[in-house]
């Protein structure tokens, strides 16, 4: 994200939100060999080389005036919820001295990262069809305008019709008049 518009971070929180959400998901028997573990590590880096991004375009936004520091405040604790979801995702502890990881058995590790990964598949479910209702609103949208357009012709040709037929009927009465003999 090369400017620092709002909405561009937000989106770019929602990226990294999801890729930790991702991560999450990896169950620890597959991460037991070391090319997973690696992987796991790398993503979990990259993750907080966009946070610390996020973080720094977060500051120049305040800085320039573009956000209020009351919704600075809630970006950066959005931001550290992040970073703590992923001191918990990797193991490691910064803040939390004395703070063990929570240790939880192999069957429940995994149900866990089950419900995940069926949680994620719901949220595209429903951003599918959120996006589907985006553009049926949109069909509607120019559908209506093209009606009341169509309305508007008939209304104008309503009232040139109207128009002539007045002017039709002041002839006739014209015509009597000057035919008439009494």
């Amino acid at each position: 994200m090369n400017d620092y518009s709002i909405n561009g971070w937000d989106n770019e929180y929602a990226r990294l939100a999801r890729a930790a959400s991702q991560l999450r998901t990896i169950s620890p028997q597959r991460s037991t060999n070391n090319t997973s573990s690696q992987q796991k590590q790398d993503q979990a880096t990259s993750i907080q080389t966009g946070l610390n991004r996020l973080d720094t375009q977060l500051h120049n936004l305040e800085s320039s005036m573009t956000v209020s520091s009351a919704e600075a405040g809630r970006r950066r604790g959005l931001l550290d919820g992040l970073r703590s979801q992923l001191s918990e995702i990797t193991g490691t502890n910064p803040g939390g001295i004395g703070r063990q990881p929570p240790t939880q058995s192999s069957s429940s590790s995994s149900a866990t990262a089950a419900a995940l990964r069926h949680q994620d598949e719901l949220i595209d479910d429903l951003a599918i069809g959120v996006g589907r209702l985006k553009t049926q609103t949109h069909m509607i949208h120019d559908e209506s305008k093209a009606h009341v357009h169509l309305l508007n012709e008939m209304d104008a040709n309503v009232d040139l019709a109207n128009a002539g037929l007045e002017d039709e009927t002041r002839r006739a009465m014209r015509l009597r008049e000057e035919k008439s003999v009494w």
